[in-house]
């Protein structure tokens, strides 16, 4: 879809964060992080919805999310990451992978970003530490 802000980011019409990236998925800092090195994983072919997209498809982003989220429980020493599927802000399927601290103060689920809002250095330096432990 050419006004997709996901798909123009795909199409590298608009600069992001990218930590992974392959034939069918990309990988990126989420702008608004509701925590310190906070992804978003995309499928490169457009889908509304999670449950639009056909079963081996599904099957494939779900792999990808896997890997990705255990390279960022590495990358941040972590308790968890917590995985959140979401649409409606952007209408193209994304799930989002969050590292969490039982500590951390923000709630069950984070319900607002950071703040104060990361620098461009800060999320530089985030993006690059993930892509460091990425291998596969």
């Amino acid at each position: 879809m050419s006004d997709c802000i996901f798909c123009k980011i795909i199409r590298k019409e608009i600069h992001a964060d990218v930590v992974y990236e392959d034939s069918s998925i990309i990988s990126f800092l989420d702008i608004n992080p509701y925590s310190k090195g906070h992804l978003l994983v995309i499928p490169k072919k457009h889908s509304d919805w999670l449950w639009d997209m056909t079963k081996d498809e599904y099957s494939n982003l779900m792999e990808k999310v896997y890997n990705i989220s255990k390279v960022l429980r590495k990358s941040f020493d972590t308790d968890w990451i917590e995985e959140v599927v979401a649409g409606i802000g952007v209408q193209h399927t994304h799930i989002h992978l969050l590292p969490r601290k039982r500590d951390d103060g923000l709630g069950e689920i984070p319900t607002k970003p950071l703040n104060p809002k990361l620098s461009v250095k800060e999320m530089e330096d985030i993006c690059n530490k993930i892509k460091s432990l990425l291998k596969y």
